[in-house]
């Protein structure tokens, strides 16, 4: 009875590890991703432009190049480094080792007009990501919230644009 009882111990052990798990996210379609970075927009592809270099400027980002016949912005964000928490000090006195992650965000738009009329951005955001002391990695921003309120604030700069000329 006792080596049942261990068995069945064992087995609902092993039964909740395996359930804890999980698979990672599945990588998102063009079409997925477009739905959230993209946006059409009623006005001139100078002023989609115009509004999204100010919007990335307004945002702490540097433009870095933007070429309005491509329709191309690239802008890279301040290096923003956390705070030393205690695990941080704790590694910083006792191995010497800054255990603390640096990161920098990089944006890109891509300004096009379509053939309906209507002028369409894409927008993409990667935090560019590095331990103090380690191997650098990357990471696309995948949240369609602030992917809107980026696009909020490129609609309201158009807007401006538009009521004062």
């Amino acid at each position: 009875m006792k080596s049942y009882s261990s068995m069945l111990l064992i087995a609902m052990v092993a039964l909740l590890a395996a359930g804890c798990a999980s698979a990672p996210p599945a990588a998102k379609s063009g079409v997925e991703l477009q739905a959230y970075q993209a946006r059409e927009f009623e006005t001139s592809k100078r002023a989609a432009f115009s509004a999204t270099l100010s919007v990335f400027q307004d945002l702490g980002f540097i433009i870095d190049d933007g070429d309005f016949e491509t329709g191309l912005i690239t802008a890279t964000g301040l290096i923003r480094r956390e705070k030393m928490d205690a695990g941080d000090l704790f590694a910083q006195i006792f191995a010497g080792v800054d255990t603390r992650v640096a990161t920098q965000r990089r944006a890109t738009a891509f300004v096009e007009e379509m053939p309906s009329g209507l002028v369409r951005i894409r927008l993409n955001f990667v935090d560019n990501m590095a331990m103090i002391q380690g191997t650098p990695h990357s990471a696309a921003i995948e949240d369609p919230a602030f992917y809107q309120a980026t696009f909020e604030l490129i609609d309201k700069a158009i807007f401006v644009r538009s009521a004062t000329t």
